[in-house]
């Protein structure tokens, strides 16, 4: 018999203190399909992210970030700048719209694999606390990672350009 720990209880262990906020914010969201404002997510993107735990999308967008110079290093192609800061601009638009359900698909799929993992309602909730809430050391991590990017990838475009010759001609 798998864990029976109801949905609002999983859910308001994983987000914690604010599951009100955001249980209202996913009430709207079912009525908008899909769709309900988050300023956190839409100002603060990764770092809002990292903060919810959410890892693997603050890997998603560092990707997106990390395109165009790199595409920049090893193919020599330039973005202009009315297309790189738009797409920003754009990521930061649907994070602040999407946000609140991309948390919300987020906590389900931990839930989910909490629930798979343990057999014990107990266990399973003492996990969403866990594995939810808020990671202060996560949104360090992200200014860390952010950090390291702006120093290393544009300095490896222009290194990567002349150890290929692509600046020759």
């Amino acid at each position: 018999m798998k864990s029976s720990i109801r949905d609002d209880a999983a859910l308001a262990a994983f987000v914690g203190p604010r599951y009100a906020y955001y249980s209202g914010r996913w009430a709207l969201a079912e009525v908008r399909g899909g769709m309900s404002w988050n300023w956190a997510a839409c100002l603060l993107g990764p770092f809002w992210m990292a903060y919810r735990r959410m890892y693997w999308q603050v890997g998603v967008y560092a990707l997106i970030v990390c395109t165009e110079p790199v595409l920049h290093a090893l193919f020599r192609i330039d973005m202009p700048l009315a297309l790189s800061r738009p797409l920003l601009y754009a990521l930061a638009l649907l994070l602040g719209m999407y946000g609140n359900q991309l948390y919300r698909w987020h906590a389900e799929s931990t839930i989910r694999r909490l629930r798979e993992y343990h057999w014990s309602p107990e266990l399973v909730h003492d996990s969403l606390a866990r594995c939810g809430r808020t990671s202060w050391p996560g949104v360090f991590a992200m200014g860390l990672l952010l950090l390291v990017m702006a120093v290393s990838l544009r300095p490896l475009a222009g290194l990567v350009a002349h150890s290929t010759g692509l600046l020759a001609g």
